[in-house]
């Protein structure tokens, strides 16, 4: 298990920033820590980190902070403060020395706290799925309207080739993770709620206890923004609530004219008709609830619509990574949970790609083991099904599973040679090919267009 949140007020917080001149990140290659630290260095602060892998994050942030990619209780040497990634344990040299040398110690989420509770307005954007498309296109929507708010994706944003924006406005808009209650460190203004599934079961021991945490993640809000179509997402109690739906009756419907296009109704008046980019019902019930939060800012139905229309998605959310040898497209998308999938397959069944070549990697054991049968039937309709040796992240397979007999289970078949994958796909007649997951792929893509 990672090492728990930190819980420190945002003054305390502030007043270990202020007195620092150096800052390290254990972990700095993750998406949001990156964001953070890129966040310091703009306030001012000398920046150092460590990662395991020198990565494209990497990389561009080697430019305005010290990185090194060997763990080493140096590391932290003249250290004032340490901002550490869930993703570590306690057996991690930097956390460890930095405790024993008395360094503070701040959690990702608990950072990131302090840093949104510096704007008036606070954007959060929770959910097991479609939280960081949905954040992207309110990034889009704000910055099309003339505003211009500071925001923390959970992916990198097309339209601004990075995962967050350091804005001039007192706006903020951030996407909000449940994993390990992280979400509870931050204290948004405005809440939009996109689902509440079974998820991060490593953690959550029943449905109860996860509505349990998202009720507590919107206690302080001033407004939410609940998907009326989500039956848990209804448990949500509060006293302002914001409805967005298509199937029930909500503040904000859609009535749906095609996979990518429907017209908005507030409170039974239409509003506006949007055209997306992106095809499939869980991309409209993602720009619906980035409607209704964007239109209770006030901003104009119309400068929303114009925005949602050129709107590009983020990475990893059925990106186009180019032709087999035999010209079948390649896609990429970043689905690793049973309805995820299934939503992705669908909205290609319904473009008329039918004969899909899927591989999938499984993103931990106990998500696999917790949601066995649901992934067993996630792959239905699909032609060819190549499932690939877990990526493991932050566990060892204490479980028991059978990853042989799980790919059989799907309908599929265990393959853990990367060239036989690749020359597979290669040599595909299927109408698409799709490579699913949130981990490394076990470097497919690479190995896919190495020359």
């Amino acid at each position: 298990m990672a090492i728990k949140n930190t819980n420190f007020s945002p003054m305390e917080i502030h007043n270990f920033f202020t007195d620092a001149k150096q800052i390290f990140f254990i972990g700095v290659g993750g998406v949001s820590m990156s964001s953070l630290a890129t966040y310091t260095r703009y306030m001012g602060k000398d920046v150092y980190g460590y990662d395991s892998k020198r990565t494209k994050i990497t990389k561009k942030l080697e430019g305005l902070c010290k990185i090194t990619y060997k763990s080493t209780p140096d590391n932290i040497e003249g250290m004032d403060l340490v901002v550490y990634t869930g993703a570590i344990d306690e057996d991690n040299f930097e956390y460890k020395h930095a405790k024993k040398r008395g360094i503070p110690l701040v959690s990702r989420a608990n950072f990131l706290g302090y840093v949104v509770s510096k704007y008036k307005r606070r954007i959060g954007v929770c959910g097991m799925h479609g939280k960081s498309t949905t954040t992207a296109m309110l990034e889009e929507i704000f910055t099309k309207s003339g505003r211009c708010p500071t925001v923390f994706c959970g992916a990198e944003m097309k339209s601004t080739g990075s995962c967050s924006v350091i804005g001039k406005e007192n706006v903020c808009i951030f996407e909000a993770c449940e994993y390990l209650d992280s979400f509870l460190c931050l204290c948004p203004t405005d809440a939009g709620v996109l689902n509440i599934d079974s998820e991060h079961l490593d953690y959550f021991k029943s449905t109860d206890e996860i509505i349990k945490s998202f009720n507590k993640f919107v206690k302080n809000a001033q407004s939410v923004y609940i998907n009326a179509d989500d039956p848990l997402s209804r448990s949500i109690s509060h006293k302002s609530i914001i409805t967005y739906g298509i199937e029930n009756k909500a503040d904000y419907m859609a009535e749906i004219l095609s996979p990518d296009s429907y017209i908005v109704y507030y409170k039974g008046a239409p509003l506006v008709q949007c055209q997306l980019l992106l095809c499939g019902k869980h991309y409209i019930y993602d720009s619906l609830c980035a409607f209704a939060i964007a239109h209770s800012c006030g901003i104009a139905p119309t400068v929303i619509s114009n925005a949602l229309k050129g709107f590009k998605g983020v990475k990893r959310r059925m990106d186009y990574l180019g032709k087999t040898d035999t010209g079948v497209d390649i896609f990429e998308d970043y689905a690793h949970h049973p309805n995820e999938i299934k939503c992705t397959l669908n909205s290609l069944y319904q473009s008329g790609k039918n004969n899909i070549l899927c591989v999938f990697q499984p993103h931990t054991y106990s998500r696999t083991v917790s949601l066995y049968d649901e992934f067993c039937s996630s792959f239905k309709g699909v032609g060819n099904l190549i499932i690939l040796p877990t990526f493991s992240a932050r566990e060892e397979n204490i479980y028991g599973l059978s990853e042989e007999q799980f790919a059989k289970d799907c309908g599929g078949n265990l393959i853990k040679s990367t060239r036989e994958v690749v020359e597979i796909i290669h040599t595909t007649k299927s109408d698409l090919v799709l490579l699913l997951g949130a981990g490394d792929l076990c470097g497919i893509k690479e190995a896919l267009f190495k020359q």
